[in-house]
């Protein structure tokens, strides 16, 4: 779950450049690399507004779907049939995230949040891989793919309502 929020997060800082964001949707491939050097691969596609709303849709290996508002991170685990629902305890305000990354390079970006320092990496103004250490010191990198900015995409989508045979998890 921690992981998720820390996405969340570092996901903000891909446009540093760029601050009319109406809308990002784009393909992602995680890599999470433990101590022991193993790492996991996850695929998927991201979509953001400009409300500051984020779902993560994970392909592969597994399907989920994490659903992050100011106010709630919702994980929808359809292969297991339920719903962890979790209260944020600050609310993220993306686009002064965004707009606080401080340029390192020509294709370089970095900001710090509770003590977590992020690695952004672009290419032609576009976002192309966020870097960082998690809190169980996971490595994690994120490239990002096929990215369309500014698309309009519908605000339905950002919303999650459990089906009633779900178990809802609440944290």
């Amino acid at each position: 779950m921690k992981v998720l929020i820390i996405l969340i997060s570092c996901y903000s800082f891909s446009f540093a450049n760029i601050f009319d964001i109406k809308s990002y949707q784009a393909n992602f491939q995680q890599i999470v690399t433990n101590n022991s050097q193993k790492e996991i691969l996850y695929n998927g596609k991201i979509f953001l507004n400009n409300t500051g709303d984020i779902l993560w849709k994970y392909t592969d290996p597994l399907i989920k779907n994490v659903f992050i508002s100011k106010k709630e991170v919702i994980i929808d685990e359809p292969e297991l049939e339920q719903v962890i629902i979790t209260k944020m305890d600050k609310s993220l305000n993306l686009i002064k995230i965004l707009k606080e990354s401080t340029k390192i390079d020509a294709n370089t970006y970095e900001n710090t949040i509770n003590k977590t320092k992020y690695i952004i990496k672009t290419k032609n103004n576009k976002l192309k891989t966020i870097m960082y250490t998690d809190s169980i010191d996971n490595k994690v990198k994120i490239n990002f793919t096929n990215a369309k900015l500014n698309k309009q995409i519908k605000s339905s989508m950002f919303k999650f309502t459990a089906p009633l045979h779900y178990d809802i998890i609440r944290k």
